[in-house]
């Protein structure tokens, strides 16, 4: 995205923390669009994942470690910039991560966060977003930890309340005028069944496979667009 040039294009990320950090899909955006840095670190608590990442990157300054966001096992103040992508409504205890955050972060530090939220404007932002929030009900009757999306105010308010300064906005959203595309329909519709798929295992599988039909029809009818994004950015 050239909202990420934008940026982070002007930011000296230092040694960089990425939380939540998944196999690495927002590292490897900071390697391209930070103006440098001299370390990255990604942690997250899903070992596969991080083995993944592990396999994919192949960089003496750039590492992945099995933590918990919760409790970073890091100094006070030993981070230029810390980052959360894409994750925040998989956290348990966001107040308590984004203190952890704040704590690791040097004075002068960059705190960088990047998450969707589900004020879609157009039919076709909405059919991804019904699409997430499926997800995350399926996911949630199988004891996993995933919830819905935010709203843009919950987000603002949760960086407002890190007590950061010069804190910036950016709003993001899927301008492609292409919302049919049949590759990204055939991408959606493999997400459709992977869900379904996994929602045989609940209590209340056929609701969720009538949900699933319902937006596999939508999907056809109106086609599709990336959620909404809020980027915040500030300085501790």
């Amino acid at each position: 995205m050239e909202i990420f040039e934008e940026v982070l294009g002007s930011i000296s990320g230092g040694r960089v923390l990425d939380i939540a950090t998944l196999e690495g899909r927002f590292v490897q955006i900071l390697i391209e669009k930070l103006k440098d840095f001299s370390e990255i670190i990604g942690i997250d608590l899903n070992e596969r994942a991080i083995e993944n990442a592990r396999d994919a990157f192949n960089q003496e300054n750039v590492q992945f470690i099995v933590m918990d966001a919760e409790r970073l096992d890091f100094e006070d103040e030993s981070f230029d910039t810390v980052c959360i992508s894409a994750s925040l409504h998989h956290l348990a205890n966001i107040e308590w991560v984004l203190a952890e955050t704040k704590r690791v972060l040097k004075p002068g530090g960059h705190f960088i966060l990047a998450e969707m939220h589900r004020e879609a404007q157009s039919d076709a932002e909405r059919t991804t977003t019904y699409l997430h929030q499926w997800a995350a009900e399926v996911d949630s009757a199988l004891g996993r930890l995933h919830n819905s999306t935010f709203t843009r105010q919950e987000l603002v308010d949760y960086v407002v309340a890190i007590g950061l300064s010069k804190v910036e906005f950016y709003d993001v959203v899927d301008e492609d005028p292409v919302t049919k595309d049949e590759t990204r329909i055939k991408q959606i519709e493999d997400v459709i069944d992977m869900i379904i798929q996994r929602a045989e295992e609940t209590s209340n599988f056929k609701e969720f496979l009538e949900r699933g039909e319902i937006l596999r029809k939508r999907l056809h009818e109106v086609g599709a667009l990336s959620e909404p994004i809020l980027i915040a950015v500030g300085e501790k």
